[in-house]
C-alpha cells in the first residue's frame, strides 16, 4: 500500500487541463494535495505573501514554462525576489536543449516535460529533501554562528588569555589561536605570538624553564591536563609576572594540541609567598619560643637540683645532728627536730619532682626512649590508668631538638587524655625509622571529633601541630566517637625543606605514609 503524503502546490498554470492532468499524476503518485492555481503576477504575490517558506507554506512552486506569457522565467524571478528556498520546477512541453539549459541556468531546480509526467514525484521528492537540507544546513550555521559570538563575547571578557598551543612531530611549537588578552597578560599581540612562537619561551624565567618544559613534556606523552606556573619577564623592563596556564590536550595529525588559558596570578602568588614567609617566620618565633622556654626550664631545674637540693640535704643533716644531741637532754625537742627532717625529706621529695618535670635528666642522659617510657609508667602511677609502651629502634638518636619536642608533645597528649578522654587504657608506641621517629599515643576514651579539634582555645592540639611543622613533619589527629583518639606524629631526622606550602604538605604526607606503614 502506498504512503499518503501531504503536499502544498503553488500550480503557476494558465491552462486549465494542464493543471487538472499535473494534479491528477500527483495524487496518482500518493500524494494528498492542497493547491492554489495563480496565472498572474498579482496572484503568484498574493499566494507567496499568504504561504510563507518552511512549515505550513507552499512546498513546491509547479510552473508552466511558456517565453511570451507570466507563466516562466518571470513568475522564477518573482520567487527568486523573495529570497524564498521553496522547490521550483519546470513543467513544459518544449524539449529544445538550449531551453532547458537556459531555465536551469536561472536557476530552477528541474525542467519536466508536460506529456510525460513520470519524473514529476520523484523530482519532488528529490528537491524536497534538498530543500529540507539547505534549511537544516543554514539553522547549524546560524547556531553555529551564534555560539561562535558567544564564546568570543566569554573569551573577551576573561581575566586571562585563551590560547591553543601546538606541538609539532619534530619538536617545534606554533600558537594556532591567541586571544585578545595576550596584551594584557604578555604585553604581546595575538598576531605576534602567532609569527614568532620563540616569543613565549624566550620569556620564561631562566629559572622555571625547565619546569615548563617538563611539565609539558608529561603531559603530551600521558595526553593529561596541563597545569603550570611560573615566571615570566616582560620587556623592555624585564618585569617579572606570575602566570598560571591550564589547558588539556588532545592529538592533531601526529603532533599534540593544547587549549587552555593562561592567567595572570602575580598579586595572588606574591601574597601567597609573602603569607608563607609569614607563616615559617611565625614558626620560626614559636620555635624560639620553645627553645628559650626548654633553656629556662633547663636553668631553673638545675638551679632546684643543685643548689635547692643541696641546701635541703645540708639542712637536713644538721637537723639530724641537732635531733642526736637533744635525744638525750630534750626528748620533746629531739621529736620536733624529726618533724623537721620529714618536712625537709618532703621538701627534698617536691624539688626532685619539679626538677624532673621541668627538664627530666634521663631525657639527657639515656635519650626520648627512656624518658617517654619513664613518663609512661609514672603517669599510669599516677592516675591508674594503664598504660602499654612499646618501642622499635633502628635509626640513629633524634637531634636534642627532636627529642625534647617529642617529648613536650608526649606529656600534652597525656594532659589531653587526663582531662578529655576519660578512657582506661593508653598505648605508647616510639618508632625509630632509618628517615624519621614516629610517636603514636592512643586510647579508649570518648574520641576527640573534627569539632573539638577547632575549638577556639584548643592550644594544646595547636601546639603539637606548630612542634611539628618546625621540623618538616606531619601530625594526624584520628578520633572516633566511643572508640578513642589517635595521635601519630612523624618527624624526619632531616629536616625537609620544599619550595612551597603545597610540596612541603606532600612531602610530610608521603612521610607519614611511610611512617604508618612502619608502625603496621
Amino acid at each position: 500500500m502506498m504512503a499518503v503524503k501531504k503536499l502544498r502546490v503553488l500550480l503557476v498554470e494558465s491552462s486549465p487541463d494542464d493543471a487538472a492532468h499535473t494534479l491528477a499524476k500527483l495524487k496518482e503518485s500518493g500524494y494528498v494535495v492542497e493547491h492554489l492555481r495563480a496565472d498572474n503576477a498579482s496572484e503568484m504575490r498574493a499566494a507567496l505573501a499568504g504561504n510563507g517558506e518552511g512549515e505550513g507554506g507552499w512546498d513546491v512552486v509547479l510552473c508552466s514554462y511558456d517565453p511570451s506569457g507570466f507563466c516562466g522565467l518571470e513568475a522564477l524571478n518573482l520567487v527568486q525576489s523573495r529570497e524564498a528556498d521553496i522547490p521550483f520546477l519546470f513543467l513544459s512541453y518544449d524539449l529544445r536543449e538550449e531551453t532547458i539549459i537556459h531555465t536551469m541556468q536561472a536557476g530552477a531546480d528541474d525542467y519536466i516535460f508536460k506529456g510525460s509526467l513520470n519524473r514529476l514525484a520523484p523530482s519532488i521528492e528529490h528537491n524536497l529533501r534538498a530543500a529540507r537540507i539547505r534549511r537544516e544546513h543554514r539553522s547549524a550555521q546560524l547556531a553555529l554562528l551564534e555560539n561562535q559570538t558567544r564564546l568570543h563575547a566569554f573569551i573577551a571578557d576573561l581575566p586571562g588569555m585563551a590560547y591553543q598551543v601546538r606541538l609539532e612531530p619534530g619538536g617545534g611549537i606554533s600558537f594556532p589561536y591567541v586571544s585578545e588578552g595576550s596584551f594584557a597578560v604578555l604585553g604581546l599581540s595575538p598576531q605576534d605570538l602567532e609569527k614568532n612562537p620563540a616569543l613565549f619561551f624566550d620569556m620564561l624565567h631562566p629559572e622555571d624553564r625547565a619546569s615548563y618544559a617538563q611539565t609539558m613534556d608529561i603531559s603530551a606523552r600521558q595526553l593529561s591536563f596541563w597545569n603550570w606556573e611560573g615566571r615570566i619577564r616582560i620587556p623592555p623592563g624585564n618585569e617579572t609576572k606570575w602566570i598560571n596556564l591550564r589547558c588539556s590536550p588532545r592529538t592533531v595529525g601526529r603532533g599534540i594540541q593544547w587549549e587552555g588559558i593562561m592567567l595572570n596570578i602575580t598579586q595572588s602568588k606574591l601574597a601567597e609567598i609573602e603569607l608563607n614567609r609569614s607563616q615559617e617566620q611565625l614558626r620560626e618565633l614559636s620555635s624560639h619560643i620553645h627553645d628559650v622556654r626548654e633553656q629556662e626550664r633547663l636553668a631553673i631545674a638545675r638551679e632546684v637540683h643543685d643548689d635547692l637540693g643541696s641546701a635541703l640535704t645540708a639542712i637536713k643533716l644538721d637537723i639530724a645532728w641537732l635531733g642526736g644531741r637533744l635525744k638525750n637532754i630534750n626528748p620533746e625537742l629531739a621529736s620536733k627536730a624529726g618533724n623537721i627532717e620529714n618536712l625537709v625529706d618532703k621538701c627534698t621529695a617536691a624539688a626532685t619532682n619539679i626538677s624532673r618535670s621541668l627538664r627530666p635528666s634521663v631525657l639527657d642522659t639515656f635519650g626520648i626512649v627512656a624518658a617517654i617510657e619513664m613518663e609512661a609508667n609514672e603517669f599510669e602511677q599516677r592516675t591508674g590508668i594503664a598504660c602499654a609502651f612499646k618501642h622499635t629502634d633502628e635509626g640513629m638518636a633524634p637531634a636534642p631538638d627532636v627529642a625534647i619536642a617529642l617529648f613536650r608533645i608526649f606529656q600534652e597528649s597525656l594532659t589531653n587524655i587526663t582531662k578529655h578522654s576519660r578512657a582506661g587504657k593508653v598505648t605508647v608506641d616510639v618508632i625509630n625509622r632509618a628517615e624519621c621517629i614516629n610517636l603514636i599515643v592512643g586510647d579508649n576514651g570518648c574520641g576527640c571529633t573534627e569539632a573539638d579539634r577547632r575549638k577556639p582555645h584548643s592550644f594544646g592540639l595547636r601546639g603539637i601541630q606548630e612542634r611539628v611543622a618546625h621540623f618538616g613533619g606531619d601530625v594526624r589527629i584520628a578520633g572516633v566517637p566511643g572508640q578513642g583518639t589517635t595521635i601519630t606524629v612523624c618527624i624526619p631526622h632531616q629536616r625537609r625543606h620544599a619550595p612551597d606550602g603545597a610540596a612541603q604538605a606532600e612531602a610530610c604526607a608521603a612521610l607519614m605514609d611511610a611512617c604508618d606503614g612502619a608502625a603496621g
